[in-house]
């Protein structure tokens, strides 16, 4: 008897153990509710705002509606709750696979550097939500016009480098590129050959950078492409601590400054400056 009473202590505390900590697991038959999507860029002008929708789906279809319930991952958000509004419910119509979250930024204390803010779903009717967030980073921008800096270039080298390229210049110099826009309003993109002095068979990359209020900021080379240089790897290209300029409304010049080597991979970051001349 005393046995048969230690089993059933036991028993009970393994079924309420697991009652407590039972956190909504998808199960492959349940409905998932997801951001179609990591992350976003919502460019607000300066003293103005602007909205961006992101989709929201479901892995089920129903007859009937849905409701997802979306909220602000506190832990991963810097923006203050005046930068931004989105409604807290998205819905999923009948006989679809995705709605539309509409998010809209303001410029209430925003900067170019921007902010971020960090989305989540809470729930979904009958399912259950994916624990991935949404990322948008919400940042001020000055009016860029779809046809300022673009076109031919000369590219000129001005200083920096790396030791273990003998300093030679990331991208050349004297040469001629085109800009291009990038998916942002404000950003611009070249195509070229980094380290042309070393004659490598590694192709031209696209290398991004935004025109920010005055400033150029450099991205670096986008994802999915690499410089195909490197010690070990491809050495990676990011935007550096003083960035570059231009004039507002004068697109005939521009200084690019950016951070060579940001891996690491042959040696200590270096600072590279260069100037883009209008042909």
């Amino acid at each position: 008897m005393k046995k048969i009473a230690i089993l059933l202590i036991g028993a009970l505390f393994m079924f309420t153990s697991c009652e407590e900590t039972q956190s909504p697991i998808y199960d492959g038959n349940q409905t998932l509710a997801y951001f179609n999507g990591t992350s976003s860029t919502l460019e607000v002008e300066i003293n103005s705002e602007n909205s961006i929708d992101i989709s929201v789906g479901v892995s089920t279809i129903s007859t009937s509606a849905r409701t997802v319930a979306v909220s602000v991952d506190a832990d991963n958000t810097t923006a203050t709750s005046g930068m931004y509004s989105f409604p807290s419910t998205v819905t999923i119509p009948a006989n679809e696979y995705f709605g539309t979250l509409t998010v809209t930024g303001i410029d209430d204390g925003l900067t170019t550097a921007g902010e971020t803010l960090a989305l989540k779903i809470d729930s979904v009717d009958g399912g259950v939500g994916s624990t991935r967030v949404h990322t948008v980073n919400i940042v001020e921008i000055c009016p860029i016009a779809s046809t300022f800096a673009v076109g031919t270039y000369r590219l000129d080298f001005v200083s920096g480098g790396i030791p273990a390229a003998g300093f030679s210049p990331a991208m050349g110099t004297g040469v001629n590129v085109d800009l291009a826009p990038g998916t942002a309003s404000t950003e611009r993109i070249f195509n070229v050959k980094f380290y042309p002095a070393f004659g490598f068979s590694n192709p031209p990359v696209d290398f991004s950078f935004s025109l920010v209020c005055g400033t150029t900021v450099s991205n670096g080379i986008p994802s999915g492409q690499v410089s195909g240089v490197g010690c070990g790897g491809s050495i990676a290209f990011g935007p550096s601590p003083s960035p570059g300029s231009y004039t507002v409304g004068d697109d005939t010049s521009m200084t690019l400054i950016f951070a060579e080597d940001t891996g690491e991979i042959c040696g200590s970051v270096a600072t590279t400056t260069y100037t883009l001349t209008k042909l």
